[in-house]
C-alpha cells in the first residue's frame, strides 16, 4: 500500500497566469490551504514567484485508449442518425465519444446525442457547420479537439476544405457558443506535449507563417483550462495534481510557451519531477 506523500507548503508561488504570489498547502494528496506568501508556520519551499497551475491533462492518446477498446461500441457500418441512436440505447448510463471530422460526420454525431438524449464528447470536430456550433453547448457535449492538427493540417485544409476554413477548428466560435473543450494530442500522431497542443491554440500557427485564421484563436486561460480540465486555478480541495513553470504563460512568447521551462509537477502531491 503507498504511503500518502508527506505535507509539503510551497511559498512565493504564482498563483495562476497574471496572479498573486501566496502560500500553498498540500496535505494526504489535496491542496488544503492557499494563504498570503508569509502567513503559513513551519518549513516551506520558495518557489520564487513561479507560477503554479493545475496539472495539465492529455484528453486524446491512443495509448489510454487501448485499455478501453472492450467498452466499445462498434458505430462502423450505420448510415443515419436514427441507426446510431438505436444501438446507443442498450448502453444508456455510458458517455460516448463519437469520432467525427467532418462537417457531416459532426452532423449525425450531434443528431444521435439529441435523439439518444445523452451527455458526452464528439473527439476533433474539425469542420462544423454554423448551425452545430451552438449545438455543443445545447446538448451538454464536449468538444475533445486536437490543436495541433489545426496548424499541422493546415495546407491539407485549404487545399481539400476551400472556402471553408473560416469554420475548420473553430475553437473560439465554441468557445463564444458556451461549449466545453477538452485539449488532446492524439498522440502518438502529435507529439505528447501539452505545451505545443496550447501553443497551436493561442497562437494557430506552428512554423514562421501568420496565424492560420487568428479569428479562431483562444487566450492563455481559456487554452490553459481547456487543457486542465476546466480547471482554471489552484483551490483548496484539489487534487494537488500541479505543474510548476518557470515564466507565467502570460509573459510568455510563442517560442517561450511552445517549449515551457517546467521546474516541477506533482501528483497526489508528490513530486514526479523537480527539485526534491
Amino acid at each position: 500500500m503507498t504511503r500518502p506523500a508527506a505535507p509539503l507548503t510551497l511559498t512565493r508561488v504564482r498563483l495562476g497566469p497574471g496572479g498573486p504570489l501566496v502560500a500553498l498547502r498540500i496535505a494526504d494528496g489535496r491542496v488544503v490551504a492557499v494563504t498570503g506568501p508569509d502567513d503559513l508556520d513551519g518549513p516551506a519551499l520558495d518557489l520564487d514567484g513561479r507560477t503554479v497551475l493545475p496539472g495539465l491533462w492529455d484528453a486524446h492518446v491512443h495509448a489510454a485508449q487501448w485499455a478501453g477498446n472492450r467498452r466499445r461500441v462498434d458505430l462502423s457500418g450505420l448510415a443515419s442518425a436514427r441507426e446510431v441512436a438505436e444501438a446507443l440505447r442498450p448502453h444508456a448510463g455510458i458517455e460516448p465519444a463519437v469520432h467525427a471530422i467532418g462537417d457531416r460526420a459532426n452532423s449525425l454525431a450531434l443528431d444521435a446525442f439529441s435523439a439518444v438524449r445523452c451527455r458526452g464528447r464528439v473527439e476533433h470536430a474539425q469542420l462544423l457547420t454554423a448551425e452545430d456550433v451552438p449545438r455543443f453547448a445545447e446538448l451538454g457535449v464536449t468538444a475533445g479537439v486536437q490543436p495541433t492538427h489545426a496548424v499541422d493540417d493546415r495546407d491539407v485544409a485549404d487545399r481539400h476544405w476551400a472556402g471553408r476554413t473560416g469554420r475548420a477548428f473553430a475553437y473560439a466560435d465554441l468557445l463564444a457558443a458556451g461549449a466545453a473543450l477538452e485539449f488532446g494530442s492524439d498522440a502518438p500522431v502529435a507529439p505528447l506535449d501539452p505545451w505545443v497542443t496550447l501553443a497551436a491554440a493561442v497562437h494557430r500557427t506552428g512554423d514562421d507563417r501568420p496565424a492560420w485564421h487568428p479569428e479562431q484563436r483562444v487566450t492563455v486561460r481559456a487554452a490553459l483550462a481547456a487543457s486542465a480540465r476546466g480547471r482554471a486555478l489552484v483551490r483548496v480541495g484539489d487534487p494537488a495534481d500541479l505543474v510548476i513553470v518557470d515564466v507565467d504563460p502570460l509573459d510568455a512568447d510563442p517560442g517561450t510557451l511552445r517549449a515551457m521551462p517546467v521546474h516541477g509537477t506533482l501528483l497526489g502531491g508528490r513530486w514526479t519531477h523537480g527539485p526534491l
